[in-house]
This record gives C-alpha cells, structure tokens and sequence, in this order.
C-alpha cells in the first residue's frame, strides 16, 4: 500500500454535499436535515430569554437539556426511543445510538476535524466504544486490511442483543448577543480520545449546514402531532 492510500485509510468520511448528507441521513434511519434543523431550533429557543442579570451557565444548560429532549422528541416519530446509562443520555433506535457532544470552533468544518469541547470520563468512553489514540490521523504501522476498516464506536451495552453505532450530534454555539446564538453542528462518529479524555476523531461525519443561519427566537413550528442528561 503506498502513503498516499495509507494517508486516506485514516481519514474520515467526510460527508458535506446537501443531496449526500440527506441522502447519508434517509439511510441511517429515515433521517432528515429538517429533523436536525428542528431541533437545534427549539434547543436554541430555550436560551432565547437570556439577559444580563442571567446566570453564567445558563444558555448553555438550557441548550443542553433541551437539545437532548428534541432529539427524543423528534426523533421519535422516526421509531427512537430515550435511554439514559449513569446519566449518559441516548436516543436508541435498531442499531443506532445517538448522544450529544459540546465541540470546538471546528464543529462542522469538513477541511478540519473537531475535538470535544470537554474531556470526557471513563464510563463514558468505555460506553461509546471509542479507542484512545494520541494521533488519529498519523499513519500507523498496520496491516493493509486493518487500515482500511477504520471505524466508530460501538455501544457497549447488551440492549435486547443488537448492536449499535455510535454516533453523537456534534454542536459549536457562537453567542451574537443575550440569548442569539449562531450554532454549527455535525452528526458524527466518534472513533477514538487523547490521553486527557477529550474525543479527537471521527470514523464518519456528516455535516449539517443550516445555511449559516442564526436560528431565530421565535417558538418552532412542529408539523408533525408529538405526544410526548452525554457528558
């Protein structure tokens, strides 16, 4: 195998064309860029009453567990249901799992791989499946065929016996003002970690562009009748 081939097996696939990443998103579970679009919308609806008197943490916490509700919310109409592991919050459907993930200032960049904003713990990695690599994206001395099966994480629970791909909605919020935010985001494969814990490659990513707009503040608009905490 030459270096150059070596070089791309351990690169991730990066998906970014509008009809691949709706595409990408029909084939994992009848996934739409609307659903994702929908759901940032109503996390970031709930940090639009931030001030200045508000608390630090505020718009960040809100955005958190509202996020993680839309996507069981949304998602549910797709057949996912919510599971929640030592406070590690998922949405499961047939062999998918989907958590949330802060990112960096590169979430949603495809020519830059992005790093998670925050370490994450033991449990957490081990539950993912994720391999602790230093250097992701340095050709290693391996055979041939393991390189060319670079893959994400696997849940690591025995859930009515199917096993399931990781994959974790990947988010960046660049704050305008009290309560607007602009927010960039990717649903990716989280592959392996650095030795401080922080996740630092992706088996697959999936970039979903929103069109560079700032989500406005307005309540979002479901069309669908909906009945109904990741590190």
């Amino acid at each position: 195998m030459t270096n150059t081939l070596g070089n791309l097996a351990n690169q991730p696939q990066i998906i970014k064309a509008p009809q691949d990443v709706e595409s990408r998103l029909q084939s994992l579970a009848n996934l739409s860029l609307q659903d994702f679009a929908q759901i940032i919308q109503t996390a970031n609806f709930a940090r639009s009453d931030e001030t200045a008197n508000s608390t630090k943490t505020y718009a960040g916490i809100n955005f958190y567990h509202n996020l993680v509700k839309a996507i069981r919310d949304v998602l549910a109409t797709k057949g996912f249901t919510a599971h929640s592991h030592r406070n590690i919050e998922l949405a499961l459907y047939d062999n998918i799992a989907i958590g949330v993930c802060k990112g960096d200032e590169d979430t949603g960049n495809p020519s830059q791989p992005p790093h998670s904003a925050y370490k994450k713990g033991d449990i957490t990695l081990k539950l993912l499946g994720l391999k602790q690599d230093d250097n992701p994206l340095q050709e290693k001395l391996l055979p041939d065929t393991e390189k060319l099966h670079i893959t994400g994480g696997k849940l690591q629970l025995t859930l009515d016996e199917k096993e399931r791909d990781v994959w974790v909605l990947i988010h960046y919020s660049e704050k305008l003002g009290n309560g607007e935010y602009l927010v960039k985001a990717e649903l990716s494969q989280p592959a392996t970690y650095d030795n401080r814990g922080y996740i630092n490659s992706f088996a697959n990513r999936i970039i979903l562009d929103f069109g560079h707009q700032q989500f406005n503040n307005a309540a979002p608009e479901f069309t669908d009748n909906i009945d109904f905490k990741i590190e």
